[in-house]
This record gives C-alpha cells, structure tokens and sequence, in this order.
C-alpha cells in the first residue's frame, strides 16, 4: 500500500519538479543572451 502511494506522490511531484527546473535554466539562458546582446550592440558615442 505505501509504495502505491509512494508512486503516486512521485508521479505527481516530478514533473512539478522538473518543470521548475527547465523555468529557471531558461531565465539563466535569458539574462545571458541578454547580457551578451547589450555587450554586442556598439555604443551611441
């Protein structure tokens, strides 16, 4: 009985847990692209 509980809980959170994950690899991935674009871009003066 625990252990179908158990497998329930698991299939539940992971992909929760996964999901989460790949947001904030992605924000990181964001601001870094970001970051290089304003390095890239030449200055006005």
């Amino acid at each position: 009985m625990k252990s179908r509980i158990l497998k329930a809980v698991v299939a539940l959170v992971v992909p929760i847990v996964i999901d989460f994950i790949i947001k904030k690899v992605t924000e990181k991935l964001d601001k870094n692209k970001e970051a290089k674009d304003v390095k890239s871009i030449p200055s006005p003066h």
